[in-house]
């Protein structure tokens, strides 16, 4: 008992001093940022920003607060994903509605061509 007593005190414990986060790991989706925020006495500091595809190496002996904000989505650039995004804010009717003229109006259009 002595023995093993006086071996756990004489060999030093392993911490990690660094730890490493992964935020593609989490499936936040794209267009994401992340803040992270140490709290200090006088309030908070920016200790790193990076987005969700990111990765940080942080101190473990440290309190850390995250923040996390969608950033800007560009309509134009994937006009499939505006839809999606159009139809997520939409109520059902108003959905269908969109699918329906959507449709409709592009077998129209073809139609008047020939």
């Amino acid at each position: 008992m002595i023995f093993t007593l006086a071996v756990t005190l004489l060999i030093p414990s392993a911490a990690a001093d660094n730890i490493s986060i992964s935020f593609s790991d989490l499936q936040l989706g794209r267009n994401i940022d992340i803040e992270v925020y140490q709290p200090t006495a006088g309030g908070a500091v920016l200790v790193a920003q990076t987005n969700s595809t990111g990765s940080l190496q942080l101190d473990t002996s440290s309190d850390y607060v995250f923040i996390i904000r969608p950033t800007e989505d560009v309509w134009f650039q994937n006009p499939m994903n505006a839809l999606e995004l159009m139809k997520l804010q939409m109520p059902t009717m108003l959905s269908y509605l969109l699918w329906f003229v959507a449709v409709f109006g592009g077998v129209y259009v073809v139609y008047k061509r020939l």
